[in-house]
């Protein structure tokens, strides 16, 4: 590290211990989200350059083997072609009257029998009221419910939630001449969440959606069924079976109605950190939602115990999937643990300005190394929507802090180096799927055994009262000589009254890496050496801190080796 980031980092850490300093009695900090009540909705898809295309060939039912030459089979084959689509939903309940429409369209694939087809225009079709198997048959909906024992949708497929569908009429080309093969066909199209495994086997689930709600891995389902509007079999012309099934995978999902990455669950996957590990709270696979939180966090003892006076105030976390289920939590008990034992001083306890995670051993390893504002540990009941709990007494952790994603929501992977950006905040939420004890113990009602949010820009407002209160904390004056030096230095600082003292020595990220002093002092001038020549640590800056039950102060020093 060249001198001057060296500097750089030396005054952001020194920074952080001035704040830390008179971080102990009767500190609150207030933090918050946006209010996103709208659930994300996208008008516009298309498909990826790495996104596999293949078409589903006739074939026994998955849901019903009884049944043969469906389009909801297993038999698939890989083959090319490309889509754009967009929509736009005007009307949430179809009707004669409705303004929903396609705005473009283009699709192309290369059919089984090796034809290249095309469909470049699409006219919705409008239903008469109460007619049709659901609301938006015609029509465009977004995020809707589909298929399995919904009731919306043949029941050949799973239960699903569809990003975009749609129904209308179209013409099918041939697209190299452009001429039409087969005229005013119905089409049915969904953008929706995967509903195949890793061997694109259809899921075979109607009762429950085990759809997966990764919003990087959309697929969208093009298919000209073999009947008309009125039921009766009328097989597709030019076609080898009758219908046609394409599928595209890993589409994107484009044109938002609102910032895409406000809030959001990180869903069971690899850890980004270490891929082998899975599934994971620590992944990049993500569903998009709606919510908001807040909540006043009080660290009025700088060291956890079970005498902590640390508490949450305020606390309002709601969280709404795509599929319409709903999360809350109002009320969160801190957790404190007898001393010395968890992996850092404030499991549990709140604690403000803390370095987290990577190799900090603060925190699992899966996450990157990052600036923590707010951190802490409790217990709390999840609800649902309606206030009913659904899991009681459950382990929560909180951190609000640097954000460590990209604008795409991947997750850095640095344990080395704070890489968080500290001009950013984004709070996570999370219940883990393991007791205090470290034994397993699924979320109920999760869907996968726990419980990742997070929420983007959140807000922090360090002016509430009693914030870096200097009535209750007094700084002390403290100093180190020699400075540089080559084999110890010698701390020397003044206490004015008896008091319970632990002088720590820190390292440029912000670790601890060896504990001075831990014991009660009497008032006067105190003298404490630290020589790290005898015990094999690396020359560089190192700091210092010293707290004392209503006193604190800091210092660095240069350790020449």
């Amino acid at each position: 590290m060249n001198f001057k980031a060296r500097h750089l980092l030396s005054v952001f850490i020194t920074a952080i211990f001035m704040m830390a300093s008179v971080n102990t009695n009767a500190q609150e900090i207030r933090t918050t989200s946006k209010e996103v009540n709208d659930m994300i909705t996208f008008s516009k898809s298309s498909s990826s350059e790495h996104g596999a295309v293949y078409e589903i060939l006739p074939g026994p039912s998955v849901i019903n083997p009884e049944m043969e030459n469906t389009p909801f089979s297993n038999n698939t084959t890989n083959t090319t072609g490309s889509y754009m689509l967009h929509v736009e939903d005007v009307n949430d309940t179809d009707s004669p009257d409705s303004q929903d429409s396609i705005k473009s369209v283009n699709i192309t694939f290369t059919a089984s029998n090796g034809q290249q087809l095309l469909i470049d225009d699409i006219d919705i079709i409008h239903k008469p009221a109460d007619q049709g198997d659901h609301t938006f048959f015609g029509g465009v909906g977004y995020n809707k419910i589909m298929h399995g024992n919904t009731g919306i949708g043949v029941p050949l497929m799973p239960k699903l939630m569809s990003y975009i569908t749609l129904w209308g009429k179209t013409n099918l080309k041939d697209a190299e001449t452009d001429t039409v093969v087969a005229a005013d066909r119905l089409i049915h199209i969904m953008t929706s969440t995967d509903v195949r495994n890793e061997d694109k086997e259809l899921l075979a689930s109607t009762e429950v959606d085990s759809s997966d709600y990764n919003f990087r891995k959309a697929h969208t389902h093009v298919i000209l069924p073999p009947k008309n509007m009125a039921d009766e079999s009328d097989p597709v012309p030019g076609t080898d079976h009758g219908f046609i099934h394409m599928m595209w995978e890993d589409v994107n999902l484009e044109e938002p109605n609102r910032e895409w990455g406000t809030a959001y669950e990180i869903l069971p996957g690899p850890a980004a950190i270490n891929p082998q590990m899975s599934p994971t709270p620590f992944s990049n696979r993500i569903s998009l939602g709606s919510g908001s939180y807040s909540f006043r966090a009080y660290d009025n003892n700088a060291q956890d115990s079970p005498d902590s006076q640390d508490s949450l105030a305020n606390v309002s976390i709601h969280y709404k999937r795509p599929n319409g289920t709903e999360y809350m939590i109002d009320n969160i008990q801190i957790i404190h643990k007898p001393e010395d034992q968890g992996d850092h001083t404030f499991f549990g306890g709140v604690g403000f300005n803390k370095i987290m995670h990577g190799n900090t051993g603060i925190g699992v390893p899966l996450m990157p190394k990052l600036f923590a504002r707010v951190t802490l540990w409790g217990k709390a009941d999840l609800k649902d929507g309606e206030g009913n709990v659904l899991a009681e007494d459950r382990l929560i952790h909180i951190m609000t802090g640097g954000r460590v994603r990209t604008d795409d929501l991947m997750l850095t992977t640095n344990i080395q180096s704070d890489e968080s950006d500290h001009s950013q905040n984004e709070t996570h939420i999370i219940l883990p799927p393991k007791d205090t004890q470290d034994n397993p113990d699924p979320v109920p009602g999760t869907k996968h055994g726990f419980l990742h949010l997070m929420f983007e820009k959140a807000s922090i407002d360090s002016t509430a009262a009693g914030i870096f209160d200097r009535s209750t904390t007094t700084k002390i004056n403290t100093t180190n000589y020699p400075d540089p030096f080559t084999r110890q230095t010698t701390i020397r600082y003044n206490l004015p009254e008896k008091s319970e003292v632990t002088v720590r020595v820190y390292d440029m990220t912000g670790q601890a890496i060896h504990t001075l002093v831990k014991e009660q002092q009497m008032a006067g001038e105190h003298n404490i050496r630290f020589s790290p020549a005898s015990q094999n640590i690396q020359g560089g800056m190192y700091f210092y801190r010293i707290t004392a039950d209503n006193y604190q102060g800091s210092g660095k020093m240069m350790f020449n080796r």
